[in-house]
């Protein structure tokens, strides 16, 4: 059921950035490129799972986990639809900006894990005309899955080549730390 467009309920799954960590990326921001305070986005998250549909014995979970990725294994990216390659018609500093993990990243097998514990719950009925989600597809939300954190908002003035950004960042940064895994449910009214 949708309210004003918006679906009515919603889950999450995802990796909580450490805020050890979300303190050094967002040092880096502010000092290498003057991003101010308002557009550091400030829970920093890699979505696993998310659905629009309430899913049978799913219950909300709050864990502590001890994850980490090398940041070797990311790249920048502009939140959009095509984003992981520079694009006339894509305007970065327009758009949210994130980190994407690498598909030969050894980190995207422990996504899976996590993944496959929540794709098992999507039943024909849940799904009704949709494909079933698989590790590189969603049956909610964007159609590819592409894992990623989302770090600065959009209208941040950014200019400078991603890329640049990337290989400065991964010499700042060396990993990327998760300490918790969470799955929340949200209801619109």
């Amino acid at each position: 059921m949708k309210v004003n467009g918006k679906s009515k309920f919603e889950i999450w799954a995802q990796l909580c950035v450490s805020r050890t960590c979300i303190n050094e990326i967002h040092s880096f921001f502010r000092s290498e490129y003057k991003v101010e305070p308002e557009y550091l986005i400030q829970n920093l998250h890699l979505t696993i799972y998310h659905a629009r549909r309430p899913m049978q014995n799913l219950s909300e979970l709050r864990q502590n986990c001890n994850l980490s990725i090398d940041t070797l294994d990311t790249r920048f990216m502009v939140l959009a639809p095509g984003g992981e390659n520079p694009r006339p018609d894509i305007i970065q500093e327009k758009q949210k900006i994130g980190i994407r993990i690498k598909k030969s990243s050894n980190f995207r097998n422990v996504i899976e894990q996590y993944r496959d514990s929540l794709i098992e719950h999507e039943t024909p009925h849940l799904l009704g005309n949709r494909k079933p989600s698989i590790r590189t597809r969603n049956a909610f939300g964007a159609r590819n899955f592409q894992p990623h954190i989302a770090i600065i908002k959009s209208g941040n003035g950014i200019v400078t080549d991603l890329s640049e950004i990337g290989d400065n960042f991964r010499d700042f940064v060396q990993e990327i730390k998760f300490d918790k895994f969470i799955i929340h449910k949200t209801q619109n009214f």
